[in-house]
């Protein structure tokens, strides 16, 4: 991970979980423009997720917001662990839900969905085993031998 990407993955979260989609997606971008690999493909994933949710609070034709979230879906889906700091399971499982909705607005049986319905992304907490070695000071036991 390069310098300042980290600082702009999480200005990224909370902008969109403030529903600054936009923003959001700009300061993913920013991170996105400097990184390559896996992480690039999930920023790219999570911009694209973002311009559809900002198209969706705006009302702005559901086939492309379903289209840019389909496509994002499908950059997250991959990325195992390209960022430890987001909890992309959970993420992931908001976003097919959300667009499951999205899906019905498009065929026109529902308005867009509501800003309650939007998904929000989080942090990964840590394992109880992590916390725990954390509260014995970082060190493992010694195996018996």
């Amino acid at each position: 991970m390069k310098q300042g990407t980290s600082e702009a993955i999480e200005r990224g979260r909370a902008f969109f979980n403030d529903r600054c989609f936009f923003q959001a997606h700009e300061a993913w971008e920013e991170a996105w423009l400097r990184e390559e690999g896996e992480l690039r493909l999930l920023l790219q994933g999570l911009i694209q997720i973002a311009a559809a949710l900002h198209k969706t609070a705006r009302g702005d034709h559901p086939s492309g917001c379903v289209r840019l979230l389909e496509w994002g879906l499908a950059k997250i889906e991959r990325r195992v662990d390209a960022s430890a700091e987001l909890d992309l399971r959970r993420f992931r499982s908001r976003v097919s839900a959300f667009v499951k909705l999205a899906g019905r607005w498009q065929r026109g049986e529902f308005a867009a969905p509501r800003p309650s319905a939007f998904p929000r992304l989080g942090r990964k907490r840590p394992s109880r085993r992590k916390k725990a070695r954390a509260r014995r000071g970082g060190s493992r036991r010694p195996s018996p031998s």
